[in-house]
């Protein structure tokens, strides 16, 4: 094989494995986040309260606001070793609910996260909430 040909291979070979790596990375970085977990929200604006409940499954990550009558489902913007960043999309009472809004999931410890959440159109806070890890049943 010539000298050209060789670099070539190597290139590609050193890419497969960084990306292969990455990927990896990428995996135990947001495994914090998987399971079940459930809290009570506060919504600053009229000082409001309501039950939570997140299940992140893989890439799938479906939200309930069951005393609001509400949920659907977050997608992925951003994650890492200790935060997430989302986009809520509901997929029922978005007469109840307001929609299209960003969340920030913090990773306090094994068992706790902090729930951030503003409007669509505000960078604000106007809701929060600490989520407990559910205990399996």
């Amino acid at each position: 094989m010539n000298r050209k040909k060789f670099i070539s291979c190597l290139g590609a070979l050193l890419f497969l494995f960084i990306a292969a790596t990455g990927a990896g990375a990428q995996q135990r970085s947001s495994s914090w986040v998987r399971g079940a977990w459930e809290g009570v929200g506060y919504q600053t604006d009229d000082q409001t309260t309501w039950a939570i409940t997140l299940t992140a499954r893989g890439r799938s990550y479906s939200i309930d606001y069951p005393s609001l009558n509400c949920g659907g489902r977050w997608k992925l913007v951003s994650i890492n070793e200790s935060r997430a960043r989302f986009r809520e999309v509901l997929n029922r009472g978005q007469d109840k609910c307001a929609d299209h809004g960003h969340i920030v999931l913090q990773r306090l410890n094994r068992k706790q996260i902090l729930f951030l959440y503003s409007y669509d159109d505000a960078k604000d806070i106007s809701a929060s909430a600490v989520l407990s890890r559910k205990r399996h049943s």
